[in-house]
């Protein structure tokens, strides 16, 4: 199943607003929405303000899925940075907590505190600055999110 993500949100300690547009291929429906969920707790963690997100399944409607491929293109030549989403393998992790937070904690619970890396993917975005809405460059913005997966 392919998918779209649409993310909008504020960082705050760029004082900027970041457009996140993205394709992901999932199993299910629930899968998308696991790796959604996921994706949004890593940008809050990172102290954003998710202001709008949505995800659609595209491959179900031809139609449907060139012109939003095709949306997902100009977005992409459009940006003016890029993320940084690194994903990590981890036992039950809390999503409110980060992977150093994660792995501190079961330590000290005497569970197993180890995280397989995962893929590390680079997502082109466009930043702007709040105020003005002049563009960030990547030379002035650097952002990374930790994806906390479950190991299962």
């Amino acid at each position: 199943m392919e998918y779209i993500i649409e993310i909008k949100f504020e960082d705050k300690g760029y004082n900027a607003l970041i457009h996140f547009v993205s394709t992901f291929v999932a199993n299910s429906e629930k899968e998308a929405r696991l790796l959604v969920d996921e994706l949004v707790e890593g940008f809050k963690r990172n102290e954003t303000f998710v202001l709008s997100g949505q995800y659609i399944r595209i491959d179900n409607n031809e139609k449907q899925r060139e012109r939003q491929l095709e949306y997902f293109e100009f977005c992409k030549a459009r940006a003016t940075a890029s993320i940084e989403i690194e994903q990590f393998l981890l036992n039950k992790p809390d999503q409110t907590k980060t992977l150093i937070d994660n792995l501190t904690e079961q330590f000290f619970k005497g569970e197993n505190a180890t995280a397989k890396i995962g893929n590390k993917y680079k997502i082109p975005v466009r930043v702007t600055d709040k105020k003005t809405r002049n563009p960030i460059s990547g030379e002035f913005f650097y952002y990374s999110v930790e994806h906390l997966i479950p190991k299962n």
